[in-house]
């Protein structure tokens, strides 16, 4: 059997581009015992892969390099059991390559039980996928958000941003989102539930936020660095929090990242400045699909994503997530 998937064809010089990539035909092995035959439905795609490619392995994965095929959280249909944990046309999330069809072990899947048909499966990817988790685990389990709290959310109309949006909002406290156009910054809200938000290319960013936040903020939850990380340590209260999740603004400028220049107001502010790697915190996951399913059910949190249509688009989707253009989730259906 032959399928497709997309390999880094070349390592970016700057900026990750669609022509960095390349969609090659392969052979599908044989299925051996304890193995499935799966076939990619939804693809969701992580702007923090970025870092990875032409870099070092990280706890994410390992790094991506020529001839490398990249990797996801994606869903999958059975087509091919040789196991009784898994039965031909059930779906499974998995972390898949970006491969058409493949052979998978059948302990590195999700199944996804009947019952729990209806939910979409881009809901999959988002609330209730990787992102949604790595929100939830950022948002509830490290930065302990409390209902009295103000909360800051960067890069809050992305895949993880949206979910910690939500997930603040569906516990109380008041949320400040920022975001890359006039567009996102409605969407947050108007449809997230944001008490205020606002489009960080409008001014130097510590001013939109303390115009946004004049009496401060508790909790900041990054997912961007950069001038987003600065205006934070400047309108964080006393003993104030930050999470940090990602750092999209500095992917894929090398040595021309660049940290905080204002850091020592950590210290005079007594702050607390956290990171964390979901993976790490695998332990938390049915707590967390558990307490998301009832905010859904409720009616707290909903699904955000951009769809894609076509497996052959992956590279355009990736590119297109990187420059911003995607509202949550970045999601390529591959049944197109």
């Amino acid at each position: 059997m032959e399928t497709f998937e997309v390999q880094l064809a070349s390592e970016p010089d700057g900026s990750v581009e669609a022509r960095n990539f390349k969609i090659e035909s392969v052979g599908v092995p044989e299925l051996g015992p304890g193995e499935v035959l799966v076939r990619l439905r939804r693809l969701g795609l992580n702007a923090g892969l970025a870092n990875r490619i032409g870099g070092p392995d990280t706890d994410y994965g390992p790094g991506i390099h020529p001839g490398d095929v990249p990797a996801s959280d994606g869903v999958v249909e059975v087509l091919q059991s040789r196991t009784d944990a898994f039965k031909e046309g059930e779906l499974a999330v998995r972390k898949s390559p970006w491969r058409g069809v493949d052979v998978a072990a059948a302990d590195k899947l999700r199944r996804i039980s009947p019952e729990e048909s209806d939910i979409p499966m881009e809901a999959r990817l988002t609330v209730l996928g990787h992102v949604g988790f790595t929100a939830y685990t950022g948002m509830v389990h490290i930065g302990g958000v409390r209902a009295e709290d103000t909360v800051y959310v960067s890069g809050a109309a992305g895949g993880v941003g949206s979910c910690a949006v939500q997930f603040a909002k569906a516990v109380g406290a008041s949320v400040v989102g920022s975001a890359g156009t006039a567009e996102k910054v409605r969407l947050l809200t108007e449809e997230l539930g944001a008490d205020a938000a606002f489009n960080h290319r409008d001014g130097p960013a510590a001013e939109l936020l303390r115009s946004a936040a004049p009496d401060g903020i508790d909790l900041f939850y990054d997912n961007v660095g950069g001038d987003q990380l600065e205006a934070a340590l400047e309108v964080l209260r006393f003993r104030g929090r930050a999470v940090i999740c990602g750092a999209a603004s500095q992917y894929g400028k090398g040595n021309d990242r660049r940290g905080p220049a204002n850091y020592t107001n950590a210290i005079y502010q007594e702050l607390t400045l956290r990171g964390f790697t979901v993976t790490a915190h695998e332990d938390l996951r049915a707590g967390f699909e558990a307490r998301v399913a009832q905010w859904m059910n409720e009616g707290k949190v909903h699904s955000v994503h951009t769809v894609v249509e076509g497996f052959n688009h992956i590279p355009d989707a990736f590119a297109s997530l990187l420059s911003g253009g995607n509202t949550g989730r970045m999601v390529v259906d591959c049944d197109s």
